[in-house]
C-alpha cells in the first residue's frame, strides 16, 4: 500500500510514525522510553492521551492508528483467524454482475 504513495508522502508518513514513537519519551508514564518499548497499558494510555487532545495531532494519530489496523487485518494469518475469506464473495459478486450486466460490460470492453 505504501508503495503507491509519492516519495514525499512516504517520507512524511515515516516522519509522523517516528514523531509518535519518539514523542512517547515525553509522556511521564513512559519514563523516557520510546513507544515501541512501552508495555501495552502504558502504550494505550499514551495513545489515548494523544487522541484526547482534540487537535491536529489527535487527527494525525487517529489516521496512523487506522493505517496500522488496516495493515494488521491485511495479514493472511489474521484474516484466517477471524474467518475472513473474501475470494468466494468476490467470485459470487463477479458472477452476479456478469449475469446482470454482462452485455453492457462486453459492449464497453469492445469499444475500448
Amino acid at each position: 500500500m505504501l508503495g503507491v504513495l509519492r516519495p514525499g508522502a512516504r517520507r512524511a508518513l515515516a516522519a509522523a510514525f517516528l514523531a509518535v514513537d519518539q514523542g512517547a519519551r515525553l509522556y511521564p508514564a513512559a519514563r523516557g522510553r520510546r513507544f515501541a518499548r512501552l508495555e501495552d497499558q502504558v502504550a494505550d494510555a499514551y495513545l489515548s492521551a494523544l487522541l484526547g487532545r482534540g487537535d491536529g495531532l489527535a487527527a494525525l494519530v487517529q489516521r496512523l492508528v487506522s493505517l496500522v489496523v488496516m495493515c494488521y487485518y491485511a495479514l493472511p494469518d489474521v484474516q484466517a483467524e477471524i474467518g475472513y475469506q473474501p475470494d468466494p464473495y468476490i467470485a459470487a459478486a463477479a458472477r452476479r454482475r456478469m449475469e446482470s450486466y454482462g452485455a453492457e460490460i462486453r459492449a464497453a470492453e469492445a469499444r475500448e
